[in-house]
């Protein structure tokens, strides 16, 4: 009976050294795999490094420097063209103004709009020689004052044409490109106009000088 107690006691005790040893070659031969990192804190870092990114680089500087001096351009041309309709007297000068103020208008609204589509702020201000020129204007009147500000138009879109052209070809983004293009033959058509136009105030002017000069 004592023998028989002694093997049973004897098989369990190695059947429980056979469990652990089983336990312990398994453990060694496989051990537990690392819990999986937490990519959603990582990725979210990620998504707001490539939103910033492309906040910060979605335009070159020559880009956001074009934009900028269009919307001053712009808003030149409205003001300045506004001020000449309420204060020339000649027709043809006035009918032009008038086209300067809804053209422009229109121009300043659709670059506004692609402003806040790449996340430019737009100047509020005008160019200097618009200041000079409003104060001109401001400060004469009659011929003077229109052949002033004709003149200041052909100037005006002289440059226009030129830094709208190289837009259409040179901007790296392609909706500025695709704006600068779509007004490149309105100003030329402007430029046109305003060219007709202060040619024949200057020989309506040069008209009444003495015959012998």
């Amino acid at each position: 009976m004592k023998k028989t107690l002694l093997s049973s006691l004897l098989m369990m005790g190695l059947a429980v050294a056979g469990c652990n040893n089983n336990k312990a070659a398994t453990s060694a031969d496989n051990p537990a795999s690392p819990a999986p990192a937490d990519t959603s804190s990582s990725g979210s870092a990620a998504s707001n490094t490539t939103a910033t990114n492309n906040t910060e680089g979605s335009l070159s500087r020559s880009d956001q420097h074009f934009i900028a001096e269009a919307a001053k351009g712009n808003k030149a041309e409205v003001e300045l063209g506004q001020l000449m309709a309420q204060k020339t007297s000649d027709s043809q000068v006035k009918k032009f103004a008038e086209m300067m103020v809804k053209d422009h208008t229109q121009a300043l609204n659709q670059l506004q709009q692609l402003a806040q589509q790449k996340n430019v702020t737009l100047p509020s201000d005008l160019p200097d020689d618009a200041k000079d020129l409003e104060s001109k204007l401001n400060s004469t009147s009659g011929k003077d004052m229109d052949k002033a500000y004709m003149d200041g138009m052909v100037q005006d879109h002289e440059k226009d044409v030129q830094e709208f052209q190289d837009a259409s070809k040179n901007s790296t983004d392609n909706d500025v490109k695709h704006w600068a293009g779509s007004l490149v033959p309105k100003l030329q058509q402007h430029l046109q106009k305003a060219q007709k136009i202060d040619s024949s105030l200057g020989n309506r002017n040069r008209s009444k000088a003495p015959s012998g000069e």
